[in-house]
């Protein structure tokens, strides 16, 4: 696949080249982020952030990504309040107008399709940093190459899917990137928020085994890495329909006694009660470590997609 001038809009544009060509780079990035170093490679570009939802990690991952590569940042983080959209402005507009001032735009927005609006407008490369339900895949690529580092491998892995697979954008992008290794799905969730049909005939199609259950314990000791995710309250219609599946499943000490010895624990956070604090200690639990690998493999693809190899 190609990087360099392009959006990255969805995870479906990763083919399994391209993925370990990334991983590669971003492991080339840790050495960087380890020695405490700076790059000049990204010098005198501007990396623009227009988040119309609340973020913490994936706007400040970009931004300091884009720091350490020595380029520079204007950012908005409440475009929603404070942009030129209170004056009726476009999102088409709105990519072309941020273009004119950027070399790359990192966006993210609560309805499914406005960051791909935004890229029909820019003239610069376009970067998904979360699009309603649809997908975040700048975080399912964090996710698939943590499992990388970790494991050492993509293939023969189970990986098991938890919580909400039906709103979860980060599930859906884990899924549209593993299938190219054609690793086992062992998806959990209530009844009512399981994974879409549609991904599940994708991951088949794909040559992907899938199964489902409903009860973490019984399942948890078939994976070798156990994907957690919380309930998105802002997903739901309503707080009724949204405590019916809160707290559905809680992955704490004694839940984690069952599971492989040499499991990979991830979450995309924040979290809410789904991960135990306890867990936190536990060897095995590798998401805020997440955290620094997303710096790393955001300066991947950024440089990627504004350095022409």
């Amino acid at each position: 696949m190609k990087f360099y001038g392009q959006h990255i809009l969805t995870s479906g544009q990763f083919d399994k080249e391209g993925l370990l060509s990334l991983f590669e780079e971003a492991h080339a990035m840790q050495k960087i982020l380890e020695k405490g170093k700076k790059s000049s490679v990204l010098d005198g570009k501007v990396l623009a952030t227009l988040f119309f939802e609340p973020s913490t990690r994936t706007r400040f991952s970009f931004e300091s990504a884009m720091l350490r590569l020595g380029g520079s940042v204007i950012s908005n983080a409440d475009m929603m309040q404070t942009s030129s959209l209170t004056k009726m402005e476009t999102l088409y507009d709105t990519g072309k107008v941020v273009s004119k001032m950027a070399d790359v735009i990192v966006a993210r927005h609560s309805t499914g399709g406005a960051v791909s609006e935004i890229s029909r407008g820019s003239e610069v490369p376009v970067i998904n940093a979360g699009d309603g339900a649809f997908e975040h895949p700048t975080q399912g690529l964090i996710d698939v190459y943590t499992i990388w580092k970790e494991k050492g491998r993509l293939a023969d892995l189970t990986v098991g899917l938890v919580g909400d697979l039906k709103f979860g954008r980060v599930p859906h992008s884990q899924c549209k990137l593993l299938k190219h290794f054609k690793v086992k799905f062992l998806c959990v969730a209530p009844k009512g928020i399981e994974l879409p049909e549609e991904m599940v005939l994708e991951l088949k199609d794909s040559g992907c085994e899938v199964e489902f259950a409903e009860n973490l314990e019984q399942a948890i000791s078939e994976m070798d890495v156990i994907g957690m995710t919380r309930v998105q309250k802002e997903r739901f219609s309503g707080e009724s329909e949204y405590k019916k599946y809160a707290g559905s499943y809680v992955l704490d000490g004694e839940v984690l006694k069952k599971a492989k010895k040499d499991a990979v624990i991830i979450h995309p956070l924040p979290r809410v009660n789904e991960i135990s604090v306890e867990v936190d200690s536990d060897p095995r639990a590798k998401y805020f470590g997440q955290v620094r690998n997303g710096v790393a493999l955001r300066m991947a693809l950024l440089k990627k997609v504004l350095v022409e190899e």
